[in-house]
Parts: structure tokens; C-alpha cells; sequence
């Protein structure tokens, strides 16, 4: 019987796992706390990003330099998880929008076949 229970209690387990195609799942890939404390006291967002089309794990260093190197991203705050298909950043938007940076990101990702959507912005 208490074999039976301990079977039971791993199957029940499984279906707790994280999935990695929800949002939640997806953010919890690419969050920093430390970048979200930081963006918080400096009034800055953090907007956590879909990736779509980029899944290799050799491809996260360039995958993060391209959104880097976009406008309006601040210095050292991207983090990315192409196996949770996620990107997160923070930016000041009284200088960039949210839209007009991931128009950039899109532009830049989009001749490598990617896409990126916006999943949800964390304002304070």
C-alpha cells in the first residue's frame, strides 16, 4: 500500500512540472530579480519577451548581443533562455517606448527567421 502511494504521489508530481509554454513559465525563464530591483529604483521596466524560431543554446550569447545592441535596452540587463523562449530586458521609457525597441529587436532577429512578442512589463 504505501508503495502504491509513493507511485501515486511521483505520477501526481509530473503533471506539476513547469510545461515551459505558459507565460509564467516562460518569464520565470528569463528573470533576474537582481535586474528587476535595479530597473525598479531607478524607475525603469523590465519587459519580458516570446522568442520564437531561435532554439539553440549555442545561439544565446548572439541572441543576447543583437537585443544589447538595441536601442533603448539598458547595458547589461538582458537575459535570455532560447530553451524557455524567453528574453527579458529593462529600459527607461521616458527616453524608448516598449514598442519602438522591440520593432528593433524584430527588424534585427527577423532576417535569422526569429520572432519576438511581447509576453508582460513589470513597471515598479
Amino acid at each position: 500500500m504505501r508503495a502504491f502511494a509513493v507511485l501515486a504521489g511521483l505520477m501526481l508530481a509530473e503533471v506539476a512540472l513547469a510545461c515551459g509554454y505558459c507565460v509564467e513559465d516562460k518569464i520565470a525563464a528569463a528573470y533576474d530579480h537582481a535586474v528587476v530591483v535595479q530597473a525598479a529604483e531607478r524607475q525603469h521596466k523590465v519587459a519580458f519577451l516570446s522568442v520564437e524560431g531561435v532554439h539553440a543554446k549555442s545561439q544565446e550569447r548572439t541572441f543576447a548581443r543583437t537585443v544589447q545592441s538595441t536601442p533603448g535596452v539598458d547595458a547589461g540587463t538582458v537575459r535570455v533562455s532560447l530553451e524557455g523562449g524567453a528574453v527579458s530586458f529593462a529600459f527607461d521609457p521616458s527616453r524608448h517606448s516598449l514598442s519602438s525597441i522591440v520593432d528593433g529587436i524584430q527588424k534585427k532577429v527577423a532576417a535569422k527567421g526569429a520572432e519576438v512578442s511581447v509576453l508582460r512589463v513589470l513597471r515598479d
